[in-house]
């Protein structure tokens, strides 16, 4: 019985080889096959990046240049390692170790969470205002993978930016990202937590992407963001909003006067989010939705 007849139940097992050599579409197939069986939904597309992750392959087209090319035993085990990985769910981008965001390579690991399309509206609603002001100081709040903080400087030169999280580790992997990318220089990361370390009336744009996952529907997520994703970066309090009501509050007073404040939301919190602007004296209130029509980005000017 080899490694994988030891974890997966074994009427959903396909031999993914253990003959001394395979060649490249039989690996594939097998592969994809695998995957399909145990309900990944993309299984073409994973089974090629992980076949690239052994180097076997550089894209999906050498799959179907060089069917018959052989692949070595040693190989063929490091496949079925990552095949098995993702069949106890964890994620693509954890294996992988990058997820694309806003069309650039991004560095993750268990310690950040990881990029989402939807976050990309946030990047374009807060370009949006950025653009209005020639030399922008703009914070981003829990910036994980550095994701949200990196891409608005380098889509607007002029843009200087802080990157704050409580997490030495994401902090970490944000300083790679911002190494990478080249904008190490016009970022700075600071080790806080939310708007603690900032000092009053200085930001003409505070950014997050909070986590505000409520607690039933923490238990409710699929394995491979539960079981896997830093639970920080996910849980916002019992009712999902502990710190949107937290950032909205405190950036009163280190927003600049005409300074605007914009957050992720979560499906149905857009008009307790709105309600807690209204409170705090925001004005200008506005939301905008994703690909899904779920307002996902809300939005206020503070003005004393």
């Amino acid at each position: 019985m080899n490694a994988l007849e030891n974890i997966v139940q074994t009427d959903k097992l396909l031999p993914l080889g253990l003959k001394e050599n395979m060649q490249l579409k039989e690996l594939y197939q097998s592969g994809k096959e695998y995957l399909d069986r145990n309900s990944i939904e993309t299984p073409s597309l994973e089974a090629s990046l992980l076949l690239s992750e052994t180097a076997v392959i550089d894209n999906m087209s050498e799959i179907y240049a060089f069917p018959e090319k052989e692949i070595d035993q040693n190989t063929v085990s490091e496949f079925q390692g990552l095949i098995n990985r993702r069949i106890k769910r964890e994620p693509l981008a954890y294996i992988t170790g990058e997820k694309e965001f806003y069309s650039r390579p991004f560095k993750v690991n268990p310690s950040v969470l990881i990029p989402r399309p939807e976050t990309e509206i946030l990047v374009e609603e807060t370009l949006g205002l950025a653009k209005l002001v020639s030399t922008p100081l703009i914070l981003d709040i829990g910036t994980g993978s550095g994701c949200i903080a990196i891409t608005l400087a380098c889509e607007y030169k002029n843009a200087r930016v802080l990157a704050a999280d409580i997490s030495l580790e994401a902090l970490s992997i944000a300083k790679e990202n911002t190494t990478r990318h080249q904008v190490s220089h016009r970022i700075c990361l600071v080790r806080g937590d939310l708007l603690s370390s900032f000092k009053y009336n200085t930001f003409d744009i505070i950014v997050s992407n909070p986590p505000y996952i409520s607690g039933v529907e923490f238990d409710q997520l699929e394995p491979d963001v539960k079981e896997f994703e830093p639970r920080s970066s996910l849980l916002g309090g019992e009712d999902g909003l502990y710190f949107i009501r937290k950032i909205i509050s405190d950036s009163t007073t280190t927003l600049k006067d005409g300074g605007w404040c914009l957050l992720e939301i979560g499906l149905g919190q857009k008009e307790s989010a709105k309600t807690l602007f209204e409170e705090y004296g925001y004005t200008e209130i506005s939301s905008t939705n994703d690909l899904n029509g779920i307002e996902r980005v809300i939005k206020a000017k503070w003005k004393k």
